[in-house]
């Protein structure tokens, strides 16, 4: 196949590929190429002109890779390529490339010593490093105030402010029984979301939006939400996620730490996990060059284990819930656009259902737990992550302090974070990760006060409520008011503006 390259690519290979120690262009055209697919492109990133030289991808690639190099292209775009599709990914990937060698050897005074070390350096950070260290894709802001509506017929309501002057954290908490109108307000929040220009991942937990065949108006609405967002819906267990959560860090003793905290996030979520298995999973874990789920297992049965520790780990493995380490993208790329994570093919399984959500959270703080600077009293917003069943990570003090760091610090990150429940009282954690996240919450949106004291009224609602809701009103507690009413859903407003 041949493709043609931009005048500066051009340049660039012929000028500096002797002064690099590569034995002809086509080496350092392959070493860009392959940093590109390793890195992942940016969103927004086009190639320039078509007017440098014409060359043939087995010239770069050689024949023994060519057939790797089409999957991972083929990975990267999550789709099977057709030739004009490989030829148009292939250039793409060869230009972005060329530009990141440029910026290195730019960026290390043109000296040879130099580029190879940040080369080196680099592209040891790519896969199975700690994730976030190396990317060059960054996800784009929205940098503007969103308000968002979430009552229909209080005059007394205002609107939700997410990020604008006196917000503290963006986080939302609702709350309801099941019919009560709380999932279709979950989706009609998303779609103002998507309108406004946020996109968000969903932990779809129960399959609100699974292609029901047999409920018409569900699928209506599904279609309607999928097309209006833009987002892609995974189910998990019938489709893996290109994501590793895994990760090693460079440094050994900083390594031992992750290995801990990974074997200790796995405990939190397998009840009949003791320390002795903790141990293990963290012990094997460290002797893994490029740790993922299928090495992690084999390393525990190559050291013996034959328990609950090689069950939990040989469960991800099988169930290929995420990818290898090889073939893993950054968070950055993945997050290129909305998501929705269904979870209904789990069943009743909510331990590893609880597991799964873990992993994904815990790769995303590790990955983009870098600040993001308020303008103009705004805080600047990536993407908004909800947590639909949320209590399955909150009711013991060693699963809340994942969604406590993320309530209290997501927000300056750029990723608001919003919970769902069926009862608002779980919302109230104990023991070393307290935190009463209805209290915390800039807004809490609840469908069923009659389900509580009026002692967890009072530290739920803000107050008391004695009469009893129809379907579709709940109690609103937003900035030290509460304030109750017809919450909106999606079925009826479809995440519009006006009421």
């Amino acid at each position: 196949m041949k493709f043609e390259t931009s005048i500066e690519s051009r340049d660039f290979l012929s000028g500096i590929f002797v002064r690099v120690g590569a034995r002809n262009q086509a080496i350092l055209g392959r070493a860009a190429l392959f940093l590109a697919l390793g890195e992942g492109l940016p969103s927004d990133f086009k190639p320039k002109d078509a007017k440098g030289v014409t060359l043939n991808d087995d010239q770069v690639v050689g024949d023994d890779l060519m057939e790797l190099v089409r999957a991972a292209l083929n990975h990267r775009c999550g789709r099977s390529l057709d030739e004009a599709g490989y030829r148009q990914e292939f250039r793409k990937h060869f230009e972005f490339g060329c530009l990141r060698l440029k910026q290195l050897w730019e960026e290390s005074g043109n000296d040879q010593a130099r580029f190879v070390a940040a080369l080196l350096k680099l592209t040891s950070g790519l896969g199975p490093v700690a994730p976030g260290k190396a990317p060059t894709a960054t996800l784009p802001l929205v940098e503007t105030e969103v308000r968002l509506k979430v009552l229909l017929d209080a005059p007394d309501a205002p609107d939700w402010s997410l990020n604008g002057p006196g917000t503290n954290n963006g986080l939302l908490v609702v709350s309801g029984q099941p019919g009560t109108g709380k999932s279709q307000l979950a989706l009609d929040l998303l779609a103002q979301l998507s309108n406004c220009g946020v996109r968000f991942v969903f932990f779809d937990m129960k399959g609100e939006l699974e292609d029901d065949p047999s409920n018409p108006q569900q699928r209506k609405n599904r279609t309607r939400f999928l097309e209006q967002s833009g987002a892609r819906h995974i189910r998990l267990i019938r489709h893996a996620l290109p994501i590793n959560p895994l990760y090693r860090h460079s440094n050994p003793t900083k390594n031992a730490q992750v290995a801990y905290e990974i074997a200790g996030l796995i405990r939190c979520f397998a009840p009949q996990l003791g320390a002795k298995q903790e141990r293990n999973i963290s012990d094997a874990y460290q002797r893994l060059s490029t740790p993922d789920f299928p090495s992690l297992a084999q390393e525990l049965r190559n050291s013996g284990a034959n328990g609950v520790d090689l069950a939990i780990v040989e469960k991800v493995e099988r169930l290929s819930l995420f990818s290898r380490a090889n073939a893993a993208i950054m968070a950055q790329e993945w997050l290129s656009g909305s998501l929705v994570v269904d979870f209904k093919e789990f069943g009743n399984d909510s331990d590893t259902k609880a597991l799964a959500v873990a992993l994904i959270l815990n790769f995303l703080t590790k990955s983009l737990n870098q600040n993001v600077a308020v303008k103009n009293d705004i805080q600047p917003i990536k993407m908004v992550l909800f947590v639909d069943e949320a209590h399955l990570l909150l009711p013991k003090e060693h699963k809340a302090g994942l969604l406590t760091a993320l309530a209290r610090q997501g927000r300056s990150w750029g990723f608001p974070v919003w919970l769902a429940s069926q009862d608002a009282d779980k919302f109230l954690t104990t023991g070393t990760n307290e935190t009463n996240f209805a209290e915390l919450a800039d807004c809490g949106v609840h469908f069923s006060p009659q389900t509580l004291s009026d002692s967890q009224q009072r530290n739920i609602l803000g107050g008391v409520i004695h009469n009893k809701f129809k379907k579709g009103e709940a109690a609103v507690r937003l900035q030290d008011k509460l304030i109750t009413g017809s919450a909106r859903q999606y079925w009826r407003e479809g995440g519009t503006k006006s009421p």
